[in-house]
């Protein structure tokens, strides 16, 4: 099986007492993006030492359906937890081979849907 041409990646850490609550927020948020039309498949790993490294994947059939997450309410909510890391997030968006960093995320809410 080939992998996914649109996908998100994101890893970050957080203090290890914060583990708990941040994995409990990102299985909620997981739940609703899975709901969504054109999401594939959603991962959450943990990685336990000093600090906790949390890696977060999520899978689209279509370009237009990650920029439609990434525009809306859900993506907020995403966003303020990766604010609680203890250094800068990694996120990354493979697009059919293309691969954007945060500055994706910029040019998807900052211009209007088509």
């Amino acid at each position: 099986m080939s992998a996914p041409v649109v996908r998100m990646t994101v890893h970050w850490s957080v203090p290890v007492g914060e583990t708990r609550p941040m994995t409990a927020a990102l299985h909620t948020l997981m739940v609703t993006a899975r709901a969504e039309r054109g999401c594939l498949a959603c991962s959450l790993s943990t990685e336990l030492g000093e600090k906790a490294t949390l890696h977060y994947v999520q899978d689209w059939a279509t370009e237009d359906d990650l920029r439609r997450q990434l525009r809306s309410d859900w993506f907020v909510s995403f966003a303020a937890l990766m604010e609680r890391a203890t250094s800068r997030p990694d996120i990354e968006f493979s697009l059919h081979g293309d691969m954007r960093g945060l500055d994706y995320v910029d040019e998807v809410r900052r211009r209007p849907e088509s």
